[in-house]
């Protein structure tokens, strides 16, 4: 086992990682292992890396925050030790990493950073900012002077388990790491004779960027103050005058060097004050629901028993929402599918949930705290090749909600994707709405069958259960001429002497699907929306140009059709009887008998 874990982050950084790690490998202490987290790159940066580091980490981009990053790294490290180091920090000398190791030999030492240079293409003043804030003394801080740099550091990893770092912050993670520690007694030491080349190739966008969200999570942290944005404008002048006169004196003042100089102290302090000021909501309560046993769930177990088990809260990633579940609707066909074909008991029972955002994570900007939302079940990884190009339909390891995760939609609590959940208006009943995602499902695929239709078509909805009479209401709305049969008006199963276009059978009944095909015309189409049909075998009386089709994937989109189509059903003839989370297998029971949508009410 190695005694040091570098902890590489990444993302596009085929420009400087092939020089980064060819100067960790030529490091005279060697008792490391190298482990890149890397956050999507597409641009050969894992091709390059992959001939030097032992390990590779994956963090969706919309996921990625330094804190969550950092903490990815430091739950795959091995050693006792950890080290951060940029993809675009190149170490100077083959000291880099021992220098900074032997410091935490010392047991008051928590975590140990090094210095900082720039390159050829550095901004003049960014050289100057090197300058002070890395010099060339050694320090052994302790408080007020809270100041660490992940570009370059290493920690104990024993502290990290204690303490990790903050994932919400905006930047400056280190910083709040280091004081957490430095206000318990341990201290921080800067040493200058490890040092690293920092490159920032920046517009002045990103200038102002960076130093605005490193302001914001400084005030979060209380390093700052908004009443310091005050020294921020005074610096402006002060530093621009500064950087002049260093220019003359070192010969090398000329029109680039001016323009350069007043645009990055102008974005770096601006950028400042406006993140000391930013009306970022802190969300004081956010931590209210964290803490042990504050979750149920319903556990289903692979011989079909179920049961209520208790646990804590799960963490919420940067871009994902934490959901406090008011209600469930319960379909027939979710029951079945629960019930059936799943390789990973136990799991968690998928259904149609409907709950208020609780706390969002740091990168989560799609709804906020309070809002109601609709949560989708199936969402795409995040890391192969379909998520990365926008693709999320064709994903090649889909997650599913309640399979994959440790909680699912019959949970008091869970997580999901923020751009995974739909914000109902504020006039919709929350509990009317557990019907949106079916809805969207069934006019999805009403759609597409519908799209092989001609005009004026005759269209055959069986079935007699919640589901078939919104596949009705969908056709009707499409001005279809729709006949509706339930199979107990016709219990031998006997078809209707009528031929029709479509055929969409809500019944899961493969027999009775396949004597209406017999019956069909030709170019029928067949939309099968029930479950359990096994395979639908067309028989030698059936038209050799019948089209079966089965209920495909909705969409994000789709969503709004879905509530569209809310505003014109009497949900009271849709939902079948209201029941508590304790009650979830009475709803299960009213829900296989297919008269109506039981609805499960969890109170807060």
């Amino acid at each position: 086992m190695p005694e040091t874990s570098i902890v590489i982050r990444s993302f596009n950084e085929a420009e400087h990682i092939g020089a980064v790690l060819e100067a960790v490998d030529q490091q005279e202490y060697q008792d490391f292992e190298i482990i890149l987290v890397d956050s999507g790159s597409t641009d050969g940066t894992l091709d390059i890396a992959k001939e030097y580091v032992d390990s590779i980490e994956f963090v969706a981009p919309e996921n990625f925050t330094f804190g969550y990053s950092c903490n990815i790294g430091c739950e795959a490290a091995s050693g006792r030790f950890v080290s951060f180091l940029s993809a675009h920090a190149i170490p100077s000398g083959n000291q880099w990493l021992g220098t900074m190791v032997e410091n935490l030999r010392d047991d008051q030492v928590a975590m140990t950073y090094s210095n900082q240079i720039g390159v050829e293409t550095t901004k003049f003043s960014e050289r100057r900012l090197f300058d002070e804030l890395f010099p060339d003394d050694r320090k052994r801080q302790t408080p007020p002077n809270y100041w660490a740099n992940n570009a370059s550091s290493v920690i104990k990893k024993d502290l990290w388990e204690d303490h990790q770092f903050d994932e919400y912050l905006t930047g400056h993670e280190d910083i709040e790491w280091a004081k957490h520690f430095m206000d318990k007694g341990y201290v921080v030491i800067y040493e200058p004779e490890s040092c690293i080349y920092h490159i920032h190739n920046e517009t002045w966008e990103q200038v102002f960027n960076r130093f605005e969200r490193e302001a914001i999570a400084d005030v979060e942290i209380g390093v700052k103050d908004p009443s310091d944005r005050w020294d921020e404008y005074l610096a402006i002048p002060r530093d621009i005058l500064g950087d002049l006169f260093a220019a003359v004196k070192s010969n090398q003042i000329d029109p680039k060097t001016v323009a350069e100089i007043c645009l990055f102290r102008y974005n770096q302090h601006k950028g400042t004050a406006s993140g000391l000021v930013s009306e970022r909501d802190l969300e004081s309560d956010r931590y209210e629901y964290f803490y042990g046993g504050a979750n149920e769930k319903v556990v289903l177990n692979s011989d079909g028993s179920a049961a209520i088990e208790r646990g804590p809260l799960p963490a919420v990633k940067p871009n994902e929402i934490l959901i406090r579940t008011d209600y469930i609707g319960v379909t027939a066909d979710e029951t079945a599918l629960n019930s059936t074909g799943h390789e990973m008991y136990p799991i968690v029972p998928s259904g149609n949930y409907v709950g208020t955002v609780a706390d969002i994570g740091a990168n989560a900007t799609a709804v906020e705290v309070g809002d109601t939302v609709v949560g989708e079940t199936k969402f795409g990884c995040g890391l192969c090749s379909a998520c990365s190009g926008g693709n999320e339909h064709a994903c090649e390891d889909p997650i599913e909600l309640g399979i994959d995760t440790e909680d699912g939609a019959y949970s008091r609590f869970l997580v999901v994707p923020s751009d995974h959940a739909y914000r109902l208006p504020d006039d919709v009943n929350p509990r009317d709405g557990t019907l949106v995602r079916t809805l969207a499902q069934v006019a999805r695929d009403i759609d597409r069958a519908t799209t092989l239709l001609l005009d004026d078509a005759t269209c055959l909805v069986l079935g007699d259960s919640p589901r078939a009479r919104i596949a009705k209401h969908v056709l009707d709305q499409n001005s279809n001429h729709v006949d509706h049969i339930s199979p107990s008006s016709r219990p031998d199963g006997t078809a209707s002497s009528t031929s029709y276009d479509l055929v969409l059978d809500v019944t899961g009944d493969a027999t009775l699907v396949e004597k209406y095909i017999q019956e069909s015309g030709p170019r029928t189409v067949v939309l099968l929306l029930g479950t359990g049909y096994g395979k639908v075998t067309l028989s030698d009386d059936a038209p050799s140009d019948t089209t079966v089709m089965k209920s495909g994937e909705t969409s994000f989109e789709d969503m709004n059709r879905g509530l569209e189509l809310l505003s014109g059903i009497d949900t009271t003839t849709i939902f079948d009887g209201t029941y508590a989370f304790e009650e979830y297998e009475s709803a299960w029971r009213s829900a296989a008998e297919g008269q109506g949508f039981p609805v499960i009410e969890i109170d807060p």
